[in-house]
């Protein structure tokens, strides 16, 4: 009988070592996954984040972005993105803000779908100059895409205010392609990004 009750302490002991391990184990799961939720991007439903600005641009057109502002593409805090930040302005002057210029850009293609408006009602892009962050025009600017840099969003689309900027980016990050804003098309885009400027 004392040889049964050793046993059964020692296959109790056990069974609480195996108990502990699978809830340390699991514990340690959960754990790695609560940070990756707070890392990696979070996609969300447009539906969901489609709010303009808490601000919009002041009258310098430059952002004034506030920790509430979402991506309307995306979901993600903009805030979290200064270096890569961008803005659209609407003609009724409701601003969204972006957290990235491939964003932005994909909503200067498709407003209808990302911002359920026209594109009649663009009234102005606003992003940073990559190397000063000076907020500028993303018409006037000149935009590499295929370089190095990463953003957000993955690749990045990097904007620059000067064109003697370019060669200095290309060789410190090297491109795939520089163009203008008014040259952006979906055939374009799937060019340089390998999918459909519709897709979120």
């Amino acid at each position: 009988m004392k040889r049964q009750v050793v046993l059964f302490s020692k296959f109790q002991n056990h069974s609480c070592v195996i108990a502990n391990k699978a809830i340390y184990q699991l514990a340690l799961h959960l754990l790695a996954g609560v940070l990756l939720m707070g890392t990696a991007p979070c996609v969300v439903d447009a539906g969901s984040v489609l709010k303009p600005g808490r601000l919009g641009l002041d009258k310098n057109n430059q952002m004034q972005i506030s920790s509430q502002d979402r991506c309307p593409v995306c979901g993600m805090k903009v805030i979290r993105y200064p270096k890569f930040s961008s803005a659209i302005r609407l003609t009724n002057q409701a601003t969204y803000y972006f957290c990235s210029n491939g964003c932005m850009l994909k909503t200067w293609l498709h407003p209808e779908i990302f911002l359920k408006s026209t594109r009649q009602a663009l009234s102005l892009a606003v992003v940073r100059d990559y190397f000063t962050g000076r907020q500028l025009d993303a018409e006037k600017a000149f935009w590499i895409a295929g370089s190095d840099v990463i953003g957000p969003m993955g690749p990045a689309m990097v904007a620059l205010q000067e064109s003697h900027a370019v060669d200095a980016f290309l060789k410190r990050h090297g491109g795939q392609r520089v163009f203008r804003l008014h040259e952006l098309t979906d055939d374009l885009w799937l060019l340089l990004t390998g999918k459909p400027a519709k897709n979120r």
